[in-house]
C-alpha cells in the first residue's frame, strides 16, 4: 500500500506519450501537403500582442506628429487664443486682469429667479366637475328607443338607367319637364296656379299642398286615384320660349345634369 501511494504522488513524466519537443508553427511546417507550399511561412517576431497600438495612436502621438498651423486654418485667420482664460469672482466669470482686460459675463445662476410665485389652486380637480360615471338612469334618456331605427330599409341603392343595344343610357328622371310656351295647368283642387313642381294624371292637375292633403286625408280623391299622378316641373326656369319653338337657355346644362341626377338618387329613399 506504501510503494502504490508513493508512485501516484510522483506523477507520470510523460505528456502525450513524449518527452520530445512540440514542434510548433512558424518554426516547424507539418508534414503533408499544407505544410509543403511555399506561401506559408511565419515570422517569429510578428504575432498577437507584438504592436504598440496605444503609443502610435494616442492624442498626444497625434497632436507631436501632425503638422499644424498656428495661425489658423485659412487666409487671414485669428492668433487669438481660442479659449481664453476665465476667472470667477462673485459668480461672475472676467478675463485675467493681470492682462489689463477686465470683461464680465454673467455666470449661469445670474438669471435664477428666487422669488417664489404662489399657485392658484383650481377649484375642481383637472378644472372638472363633471361626473366620470354617469348614472344608469341618465345615460338611459341619451339612447334611442327600440323601433327608432328601420332596420328593413333597402341600403346601396342606386340610380337607374333605360338602355337599349346599341344606343345610350338614359336616366329614369323622377320628375319629368313639361315644355310649353304658356303653362295654363290650373289645380283641379285650390283652383289656382301652380307653384314650382306639381302633379299631373291626364288633364287634371294638383299642386304640391293640396296632393300632400288629399293623399294623408283621402276625403275628395281615392289612395289607388293620387298614386297615378306623376310629379311635372315647368320649363320657365330652364329656358325661355318669347312666344317661339325657339329655346333661350338660363342655365348651364351641366349643373342642370347633375341636378337631374342628384333628384333621381334621392328619389330612392324620399318620396
Amino acid at each position: 500500500m506504501l510503494m502504490e501511494e508513493d508512485n501516484k504522488d510522483k506523477g507520470v513524466p510523460i505528456s502525450f506519450g513524449t518527452t520530445q519537443d512540440r514542434k510548433l508553427f512558424p518554426h516547424h511546417c507539418a508534414f503533408n501537403r499544407l505544410g509543403n507550399l511555399d506561401g506559408i511561412r511565419g515570422e517569429t517576431h510578428l504575432g498577437p500582442d507584438k504592436y504598440n497600438v496605444d503609443k502610435f495612436n494616442s492624442i498626444d502621438y497625434n497632436i507631436k506628429t501632425k503638422p499644424t498651423n498656428n495661425l489658423g486654418y485659412s487666409l487671414g485667420a485669428r492668433t487669438a487664443s481660442r479659449i481664453p482664460n476665465l476667472k470667477c469672482r462673485n459668480g461672475y466669470f472676467a478675463h485675467d486682469l493681470s492682462r489689463g482686460i477686465e470683461l464680465t459675463f454673467p455666470g449661469p445662476t445670474s438669471y435664477q429667479n428666487e422669488e417664489k410665485k404662489s399657485v392658484k389652486k383650481n377649484k375642481e380637480a383637472f378644472n372638472n366637475s363633471s361626473l366620470r360615471f354617469q348614472p344608469e338612469g341618465k345615460s338611459t334618456v341619451y339612447q334611442p328607443a327600440p323601433g327608432t331605427y328601420e332596420h328593413d330599409v333597402k341600403r346601396f341603392r342606386r340610380v337607374e338607367f333605360a338602355g337599349s343595344f346599341g344606343g345610350k343610357q338614359q336616366l329614369k328622371e323622377t320628375i319629368s319637364i313639361k315644355c310649353v310656351q304658356n303653362n295654363e295647368d290650373i289645380c283641379d283642387s285650390c283652383k289656382r296656379p301652380p307653384i314650382g313642381d306639381y302633379f299631373t294624371y291626364k288633364a287634371r292637375a294638383l299642386c304640391r299642398n293640396c296632393h300632400s292633403f288629399h293623399s294623408a286625408y283621402g276625403e275628395k280623391y281615392p289612395p289607388s286615384y293620387l298614386q297615378a299622378f306623376s310629379k311635372v316641373r315647368d320649363c320657365s326656369e330652364i329656358h325661355h320660349h318669347e312666344g317661339t319653338t325657339a329655346k333661350i337657355k338660363l342655365r348651364d346644362p351641366k349643373l342642370e345634369r347633375k341636378q337631374r341626377y342628384r333628384e333621381a338618387y334621392f328619389h330612392q329613399y324620399f318620396h
